[in-house]
């Protein structure tokens, strides 16, 4: 793993859930060591210190979880989050039009994924974000 390489944060209150993405991530070569959290707010306050310009972060997250859900998260990361660079996956159960439309709504969200991650899927996030992810 390349020390500089963009890090990658799993956010899903389904403990089997982030344990098979944590496996898809590993596998798909993104990260050897993706940061996992049952709780979005425990997730944001480990982002918030990395806040630098020369951090890049790829965030998995899901809508629906207790405490913070994922709207929350992103209103929190487009509110305190200045410098580094963060783009969000958004993998939920989901599958209303209303939530893929809101999703659209922040600038960080980058693709509206049906859980789980699959091989597929990875590999062509892995192409697509290409340099950014190891740069």
């Amino acid at each position: 793993m390349i020390d500089n390489a963009a890090k990658i944060y799993i956010i899903d209150d389904d403990p089997g859930v982030l344990f098979l993405h944590k496996i898809m991530v590993r596998e798909g070569k993104l990260s050897d060591s993706p940061s996992a959290y049952s709780d979005a707010g425990d997730a944001f306050e480990s982002i918030l210190p990395l806040d630098e310009h020369n951090t890049r972060i790829l965030v998995f997250l899901d809508i629906n979880m207790p405490r913070i859900d994922g709207w929350d998260f992103l209103r929190m990361l487009e509110e305190n989050v200045k410098h580094a660079d963060i783009k969000v996956v958004m993998v939920t159960s989901s599958l209303s039009l209303a939530d893929r439309e809101k999703s659209r709504e922040f600038e960080a969200v980058i693709d509206f994924w049906e859980k789980p991650l699959d091989e597929e899927q990875v590999a062509g996030l892995k192409e697509e974000l290409g340099d950014w992810l190891r740069d």
